[in-house]
Formats: structure tokens, C-alpha cells, sequence
């Protein structure tokens, strides 16, 4: 319910009105009409364009968005949902979702029904169209509409006869139309009446039209004020069943809009003002509002209301106006306040509303009588003093104390604050009567009927209790702790006095000591500007640094605090006033407005200027016993009546806008509860979402909570921001959700979504892996049948030279050898030519052995471990056995018959038979030992013997011993060789068969050797 509407209203009140103009996004400050939709948008039909308000900003269309005309004159959304726009360029409908933005069409060729003026929608789905040219009925047959001149006996001349300013179809389905020359009553059937002067209408311009709740029709004229309809209206007979002008208190007899809003209230926008009907037993009377309580300009030509219970006004030149439900009524001195500072407000012992008020070196007490103040201040009392909130009262026996700067006065009993005018005060107390200082700064009186004093002056600060019984003064100072004045006094349901201190901190005076509290205590810091006591029996602590505090149990022997801040929604930390309404809701005063809490829950609202508050700091507060709350600031006093909570409906949410890699992604122009699945290619992994939720209700603050499923557990915290950045999103399926939640804790019934999927980059995806390991297959496959092609064509080389040495030089040289030995032995004895034959023979013999090794080993026949092992047996058997020595040889297991290439097989087998060599020449042993295994995929082979040994520190290494190490370093193994005097010798060779390099005891060096 809203407050002006309340019988004790004024019009000297200031309204609880919010403008919106130009300045603020508005198209245009000139406004013909206001419509809220289905959503909970507001639109608004203005000279420069089509404006929609979302709560936060204006979405502006003009011609530049396909607007036929600039002017537009009225919007209707249809039940399907479908809008239509009334331009002086043609009939628009709205495509929120597509290009163009507006299709135009044109009801009639005629310049005149080019015009629209007015749209409604029939109960069939049909629109009725109102033109400059008479009235036209459009069909959507076949998705393509066509218009229909309708017939309702206008003249065929033009100009204001065939101007219809107003189209309403009632609930019986008859269509009512409004003209510059008359009304028309169109029914169901077609038939039409007329109607002007000769039937009773004060006047033949007819410019507005409504149908209330219980089925009357009113209509506004522009000459002769407001008319209601009799209920049957007939051809031959009267049909005005009664008539309101500004005698009977319109503000304007031009009545240019027509609303009923939610709670049953009739408003009429006139030229003069806004005007709201009171019914009475004489028919009704209305209370007129014009700019002496806010509006910006007099002339009100469109009203609607928000899902929030606000009343809009359109005005001619003044924009937009908000008339907040349930807000803030300030008044002023225009309203018979002395001065518009407030210092105090209280109650005098009848009930009656007094406000201790300041102005330009002056101070009144004003009193209220339910319409106005009347100020008024003891003639021969200095008005100066700079205390606030507790600085004068009635005490309990109806004297008067009030607060100076000269000292403390008592007026005696009087009866109204009228008579302290001409009164003389009973006492001044001063310092010279037992005062701390004679600047008073607080006044309280307690439950015995004490006074307790502040004082603030040149020496140091005090505080003083004028003891009533005794009619003494009690001084307390720094031995009882008091260190500076008290600047809030409350006492607690137990008759204990709380105080807190211009310095900070809190006392507790009890059985007549004081107990102190400081922020060592949990009290919050900085000065205690007030103290308030609810229904509950909680202390309310309001600090200048700390915020908000409370105890619960105030009459505990420790209390304990508990603390509110901006950390838990409050909108400042410096706080000034508290009190509480009857429904146990806490209002704090800040620097930035009001703030409500509810203890329950802790949702918090926040009331500001835009409610109707007065500008300033909320200084004092107050609830009287009516349960109004007052609130004073240095701009004037405003009222609120709280109203229990109505349960408001959560508030939806949108999408509103969409960007991806900053390029922006088309969502509809009035925002999606859901956009439909985006896929984003693998570069597209930046995303930008702005949303909004509708909220239009006083105090509202709308916060935000998302999540992107995909990437987060669970929703954010709450915040005020309506745009969400995510950069370098990995790739993936993911889903937006997001939520608004309202002060009162309320989220949006159903979250808005986006959900999108980013694809992986073209090398991650799953038909270029399949591709990619195909091509890799077939890679490995042709490099794999390259190399045995390789192999094949190596291994034949390798037999051709195989055979070839072996047949063609290798039996060369047997025949060298035999043919020398056969000449030797023709030439006989002969030292000369014999030797030479001998070493011929030999060296052959040696050329066609070594021959045979190099064949082995490049014979691919022979690759096999078991080759390796057999020749090595060979070897040793005929060499040990030439010798007499005895020998054992331990071979791999056969099983393990793996391949082996042949440089290695060519250098293990020359080490060892080279090691055999040596033991055979220069050991002197008579026993050998070869072990040949296989330890981790390497070749080990040890040779040892019984010999006699050598020390390695003296002998040094003949060509043999570097011979076989280079070839060990070749393979990429290790060769150690260990002996000692008469104590054999022991050779250990390790190489990898595949390889790696080692050393002795693990592969790449690392271990022990």
C-alpha cells in the first residue's frame, strides 16, 4: 500500500518518487505511454523512440533500429506474446529474435491511418487499430496480417473525427472507442453507437479509457475532467453516472491517462498533476499531487505499475517517475518545519509526534497534528547547542527538559508544546549547580525518574545524574572511569543503564557502579552514537567503525557481542541511528541510506533517496506508537510504515547478452532463460555472458550466483556484478547457469542457462587420431618392409662376399701355401730360398684362418648366438688341447638361441680369441675356465686361469690388451682384467647385445664396477 495514499497524507508531503530521464538513458523525457510486459520489462513509448528498463539501464530503438517514425505512441503485448508498436509512420511488430528488428505495416494507404495511435487486443487474439484515420481490425491469416476498416459511423471528415486518442474492449467484449468528437460503443455484434454532449458527456474529446475491477467504464476528456458510465448505457438516454472536475479535487480537468493498479486504487494523470480517487458516500473526491511533492513536471500522460507494486508516471517533459510501494513520505519546511536539520524526534505524553529541528542559527521544537507541523521554540532560550538524537524530552511527570549551550532547562508542565512558547522555564542548571559543563550534548531520564546529563565544553568531558528524590547532582569523573561524555543512553529491561562514550567503548551502570566494555570485549570500535532496546530485549549498538552490534542478554555479568558489518551486507560501517518496527525488522541509519535487517535471517535491504528517503545522513531514528518509523537527516524528515512481508514472487533472470573470442553471439533482445547449445571451435575458448534479473521492488539489490558445470562444484558468491568473463577454457562440454537472489534471500526459480561445447584443436580430435594412427601405421609398416627389403638385400651382399671370399681368395691362398710348401721342399736345404718359402706357407696358412673368421663372421647364416658359442667352443677345444690344458667351457642356454649382429659377434669372438692366445703363450697354466652367459640382455664372458700372473702396476700392456679394449670400447662395452703374482689371470668382458653402452656392473655407468 502506498503511503500517500493514507488519509493522514498531505499535499505539502514529498513523495517517495525516482525520475528517470534523458540523462539516465531515457529516449526521450516526453512520454506518451508505459507498458509493462509479461516478463516484467518496462517499456516506454516516447517522442525520440521505444525505451525498455530492465532495473539497471535503458535498451533504446529509434529509427536506426527500423522504426518508421520516431514517435511512438503506444505498445501492446499480445497473449502470445507477440509486441506491437504504434509509430506515426505505421503499425511495427517487435522481432526479438531475429532481423529485422521491427516489420512495419501500414493499416490503410491513407496518410491519415498511417498514424497509430492506439492498439488492443480482442478476446479472439485479434488487434484493434486506432489511427488518425479511424479505426482498422488486423488478422494474422496465413502468418501475413491484413487490416480491416471498421465501421462504427465516425464522419468521413478528418482531423479529430477520426482521431482515436483511446481503444478499450471490456470484459462483455464491446469495444469502446475514444475521439476527438466522441465516444463510440462498438458491440460483439458490430452495431455502433455514439455517443457526445446530446447523451450527457461533459465534453466530446475524449482522451482516455478504463474498465475497473468491478466492471465500470471511466473515461478522461480533455476539457471537462473524468466521467463514470452507468452501467447499461442506451442510445436515447444519459449515459454519465457521475462526473469529477477539479472541484471535486482533480488536479487537471485534461485527464490524459487512466490506471487501476494492483491493490484496487484509481489513478488519473492529468495535466495539472497526478490524481488518486477516494471513494466517500458522496460518490468519491480525488487528492491531487503535483510538483509541491516531487514531480518533476505537472503534466502526467501515462501511468503503469511494475511486478513490484510501483506506480509509473509518464510526464510531457519530465520523464519517467517512480512511485516506490510502501515508500519513504518526506517533509520539509514546506510542510511547517522551523528547520529542515533534524536533531530529535520523540513523542510528547499525549502521543503526539515532536521533532527538535535546526535551521540557520535557530532551533525549534516542532510538533506534529497528522497533516502538518507547527514550529515553535521558549522565547528567552538560547537555541544553541550541538547535540543530537537524546537532547530533549517530557519526562514522566510532563516537565520539559531541553538542551542548550548555556546550560540545561526545565519548563514545568504544560499542556502542548504550543504553551512553552510563552512559558517561563522552572530551572536552568548550570555548572554552578553541580553540571559537568554547561554545552549539553545528551539527556535521558530513567525509570526512577533521573536525569542523566552530557556535557561537552572548553574542560574536560562529563557526565552528571540529577538524583529527582534528592534534587541533587551527582557528578561522575575519572575515578568512576568516566574519561569522556556519554553520547547514548538506553536502559534495559532490567533497569540497567547502558551508555556509550564519544571515545569508544560501552558502561553498564548497575546497583551503582559502571562496568566498562571495549573492543578487548568484542565491542565494536569507534564512538557509540545511539542504543536501542527491541521487542526481544537485544541491545542495538550503533558505532561509528564498527558497524552494527548486539547483545542478546544485556543483564549477563559478561555479555557477549556480536557484530554486523559490511562483510555481512551492511552498506556502510559507520552507523548513526537504530530502531526496530513492529514486526522485529532493525533499521540502521548510515551515511548511504537505510538499512533493513532482519535478525532471522540476516537479509538485508537497503533504502536510499530513490525510495523517497531524505537526502543526508540518517541521524536520528524513531518508531511512535502507531508503529511509523521517523527517520531525521540534514534534508528533511521522512516517515515509512512497514507492512508485514508480503511474499514476493523470485526474481527471473536473463541472459542478455553473449560474447565469444569478442565477437558477439545473437541472443534475443529481451533476454533468454536458455540459448540454444553453442558449438565453439577449438580457438573460440574465450566466453562473455551478461545477465539480468527484474527486481523493481523498494530497497531491492539484486546479487548474482553462477556456476559453469564443466569447471566449478558449485555456485559463486553472491555479487552485485551482471557480467561473467571466462578466458582459455579448455576444450570440452559446459553449461552456464546462472541466478539472481533478491534481500530477502529469494533465487530465481528457474536458473538461466548457456550451454556450449568447445571443440579440441584438429589434431586432438578423435577422426584426426584415428587418421593420424593410421598414417602412422602405414609409415611404420613401409619403413618396417624398407628395412627388411635393407636386410635382405644386405644379407645377400653379405653371402655374396661370404662365398666369394671363401671360394675364390680363400682357396687362392691354400694354394699359395701348398705351393710353397711343395717348391720348399724341391729346393731343399737351402737357408736362402727356404725360409722365405716357409714364411709364405705360413702366412697364408694365417691369411686363409683369418679368412675364415671374417667369412663367419659376415656370413648372415650365421647370426645366431649359438654360431657365436660354437666357434668360440671350437676354438678353445683345438687350441687348450694343442696344449695340454685342461678347460671347461659354460655356454648360454640353448633356449635363449637370440639373434646377434655381426660386428658383434666378430669382436666378442677376436677378444676371445685373443684372450686365449695370450693364456696359451704366456700364462704357464695348466687349467682354463670360459664362461659365456647372458645377464640383462648383455653379453657376459669371463676367461681365467691357473697361470702364473702378472702384477697390472708393472707390467705394462702389450698390443694384444689394447687390441682387445678398443674392441670392447667399439661395442660400446667394458673389458676388466685382473691378476696378480702366481695367482692366474681373470678377463671379463661385458657388452650389450643391443647396443647400449656399458660398464662394468650396470648399463650407462651407473653402479658399481
Amino acid at each position: 500500500m502506498l503511503l500517500l495514499l493514507r488519509p493522514a497524507v498531505t499535499l505539502a508531503e514529498q513523495l517517495p518518487l525516482k525520475t528517470y530521464a534523458t540523462a539516465d538513458g531515457l529516449a526521450s523525457d516526453q512520454i506518451n505511454r508505459i507498458v509493462r510486459d509479461s516478463r516484467g520489462f518496462m517499456w516506454f513509448a516516447t517522442e525520440e523512440g521505444l525505451s525498455r528498463f530492465d532495473g539497471y539501464a535503458f535498451t533504446n530503438y529509434t529509427t536506426d533500429q527500423g522504426l518508421p517514425h520516431r514517435t511512438v505512441n503506444d505498445i501492446l503485448e499480445t497473449r502470445d506474446g507477440t509486441y506491437w508498436i504504434a509509430t506515426d509512420g505505421g503499425l511495427c511488430r517487435f522481432n526479438p529474435n531475429g532481423a529485422p528488428t521491427f516489420t512495419v505495416y501500414l493499416p490503410g494507404e491513407e496518410k491519415a491511418a498511417r498514424s497509430v495511435t492506439a492498439l488492443a487486443e480482442d478476446a479472439s487474439g485479434g488487434l484493434w487499430v486506432g489511427t488518425r484515420g479511424g479505426v482498422y481490425r488486423m488478422e494474422a491469416s496465413g502468418g501475413q496480417p491484413t487490416f480491416q476498416s471498421v465501421d462504427t459511423g465516425m464522419p468521413d471528415a478528418s482531423g479529430d473525427d477520426t482521431l482515436v486518442e483511446a481503444l478499450l474492449e471490456d470484459r462483455s467484449g464491446t469495444l469502446w472507442i475514444g475521439t476527438g468528437t466522441a465516444l463510440y460503443r462498438r458491440a460483439p455484434d458490430g452495431r455502433a453507437e455514439r455517443y457526445t454532449k446530446r447523451q450527457g458527456l461533459p465534453d466530446n474529446f475524449i482522451q482516455s479509457l478504463l474498465e475497473d475491477g468491478e466492471g465500470h467504464i471511466w473515461v478522461g476528456t480533455r476539457y471537462a475532467g473524468l466521467i463514470r458510465l452507468v452501467d447499461q448505457p442506451g442510445p436515447d438516454r444519459q449515459i454519465v453516472a457521475h462526473s469529477y472536475t477539479s472541484k471535486d479535487g482533480l488536479a487537471s480537468n485534461w485527464v490524459a491517462a487512466l490506471f487501476q493498479s494492483s491493490d484496487g486504487r484509481l489513478w488519473a494523470g492529468t495535466t495539472g498533476g497526478l490524481s488518486e480517487f477516494v471513494a466517500d458516500e458522496k460518490g468519491g473526491h480525488f487528492r491531487g499531487y503535483t510538483t509541491a511533492q516531487g514531480l518533476t513536471d505537472p503534466e502526467v500522460w501515462a501511468l503503469a505499475e511494475d511486478r513490484d507494486g510501483s506506480l509509473w508516471l509518464g510526464t510531457q517533459n519530465g520523464g519517467a517517475l517512480k512511485l516506490a510501494s510502501n515508500g519513504f513520505v518526506t517533509y520539509t519546511q514546506a510542510d511547517g518545519l522551523g528547520g529542515n536539520i533534524i536533531r530529535s524526534i520523540l513523542e510528547d505524553r499525549s502521543g503526539a509526534l515532536c521533532v527538535i529541528s535546526a535551521g540557520l542559527y535557530r532551533k525549534f521544537i516542532n510538533r506534529f497534528d497528522g497533516k502538518r507541523f507547527t514550529a515553535t521554540w521558549p522565547e528567552g532560550v538560547n537555541p544553541t547547542g550541538w547535540g543530537w538524537n537524546q537532547v530533549a524530552f517530557e519526562d514522566h511527570a510532563g516537565e520539559w527538559w531541553l538542551d542548550t549551550g548555556q546550560g540545561l532547562y526545565r519548563f514545568p508542565k504544560v499542556n502542548g508544546v504550543a504553551q512553552l512558547a510563552g512559558g517561563r522555564p522552572k530551572a536552568l542548571y548550570t555548572t554552578r549547580d553541580g553540571l559537568g559543563g554547561n554545552d549539553i550534548f545528551r539527556l535521558f531520564e530513567d525509570s526512577r525518574g533521573d536525569i542523566w546529563v552530557s556535557a561537552i565544553s572548553g574542560g574536560p568531558a562529563s557526565l552528571t545524574r540529577w538524583e529527582r528524590a534528592a534534587r541533587i547532582m551527582h557528578r561522575y569523573d575519572q575515578p568512576e572511569g568516566i574519561a569522556s561524555a556519554p553520547t547514548a543512553y538506553r536502559e534495559d529491561a532490567a533497569g540497567n543503564l547502558w551508555m556509550g562514550f564519544y571515545a569508544g567503548g560501552l558502561a553498564r551502570y548497575r546497583e551503582g557502579r559502571f562496568t566498562f566494555f571495549n573492543e578487548a570485549d568484542g565491542l565494536p570500535g569507534g564512538m557509540i552514537r545511539d542504543l536501542y532496546l527491541d521487542q526481544s530485549g537485544r541491545l542495538w549498538i550503533a558505532s561509528s567503525r564498527g558497524g552494527l552490534g548486539r547483545v542478546d542478554d544485556p543483564a549477563a555479568e559478561r555479555p557477549r557481542f556480536t557484530n554486523l558489518t559490511t562483510a555481512g551486507g551492511l552498506s556502510s560501517n559507520d552507523i548513526w541511528s537504530v530502531t526496530s518496527d513492529l514486526y522485529g525488522r532493525i533499521y540502521a541509519g548510515t551515511g548511504r541510506g537505510l538499512d533493513q535487517l532482519e535478525p532471522a535471517t540476516g537479509h538485508i535491504k537497503h533504502f536510499t533517496t530513490a525510495d523517497g528517503l531524505a537526502r543526508g545522513k540518517v541521524e536520528v531514528a524513531f518508531r511512535d506508537h502507531t508503529g511509523a518509523l521517523w527517520f531525521g537527516t540534514a534534508g528533511g524528515l521522512s516517515r515509512f510504515t512497514p507492512e508485514a512481508e508480503r511474499p514476493h514472487a523470485p526474481p527471473p533472470v536473463l541472459v542478455s547478452g553473449l560474447r565469444v573470442a569478442g565477437v558477439a553471439r545473437r541472443v534475443s533482445e529481451l533476454g533468454e532463460t536458455e540459448v540454444q547449445k553453442l558449438t565453439l571451435d577449438a580457438g573460440e575458448n574465450q566466453v562473455q555472458i551478461d545477465f539480468v534479473g527484474l527486481d523493481f521492488s523498494p530497497g531491492a539489490v539484486l546479487r548474482y550466483q553462477y556456476k559453469l558445470e564443466g569447471a566449478d562444484e558449485d555456485w559463486s558468491a553472491p555479487t552485485d556484478q551482471r557480467s561473467v568473463n571466462y578466458a582459455n577454457l579448455r576444450p570440452g562440454a559446459y553449461r552456464f547457469l546462472v541466478r539472481a537472489v533478491s534481500a530477502d534471500g529469494l533465487t530465481s526459480a528457474t536458473p538461466a542457462v548457456v550451454p556450449f561445447n568447445i571443440l579440441p584443436p584438429l589434431w586432438q580430435r578423435w577422426w584426426f587420431v584415428l587418421l593420424a594412427g593410421a598414417a602412422v601405421a602405414l609409415a611404420v609398416h613401409a619403413l618396417y618392409r624398407y628395412r627388411l627389403r635393407q636386410l635382405l638385400a644386405l644379407e645377400r651382399v653379405r653371402t655374396r662376399i661370404a662365398t666369394d671370399l671363401h671360394d675364390d681368395i680363400g682357396s687362392s691362398l691354400s694354394q699359395v701355401s701348398v705351393l710353397s710348401e711343395v717348391v720348399r721342399r724341391r729346393v731343399g736345404a737351402d737357408p736362402e730360398v727356404a725360409e722365405p718359402l716357409k714364411m709364405i706357407a705360413q702366412l697364408s696358412r694365417d691369411l686363409v684362418d683369418s679368412m675364415s673368421d671374417i667369412v663367419w663372421a659376415i656370413n648372415p647364416k650365421r647370426d645366431r648366438l649359438s654360431d657365436l658359442t660354437q666357434r668360440m667352443r671350437r676354438h678353445a677345444s683345438d687350441v687348450f688341447t694343442a696344449r695340454d690344458i685342461e678347460f671347461t667351457f659354460v655356454a648360454p642356454d640353448p633356449q635363449r638361441n637370440m639373434s646377434v649382429g655381426a660386428d658383434t659377434r666378430r669382436e666378442v669372438f677376436l677378444i676371445f680369441k685373443e684372450g686365449v692366445n695370450n693364456l696359451v703363450r704366456h700364462s704357464g697354466c695348466t687349467a682354463a675356465e670360459v664362461e659365456f652367459r647372458i645377464l640383462d640382455g648383455a653379453l657376459e664372458l669371463t676367461l681365467r686361469d691357473n697361470g702364473r700372473g702378472f702384477d697390472p702396476n708393472l707390467d705394462s700392456e702389450g698390443n694384444g690388451l689394447a687390441s682387445m679394449r678398443q674392441r670392447a670400447a667399439k661395442l660400446g662395452g667394458a673389458l676388466d682384467i685382473s691378476s696378480g703374482n702366481g695367482h692366474g689371470t681373470t678377463l671379463r668382458l661385458k657388452a650389450p647385445s643391443d647396443g647400449r653402452r656399458w660398464k662394468m656392473g650396470r648399463p650407462n655407468g651407473k653402479g658399481k664396477g
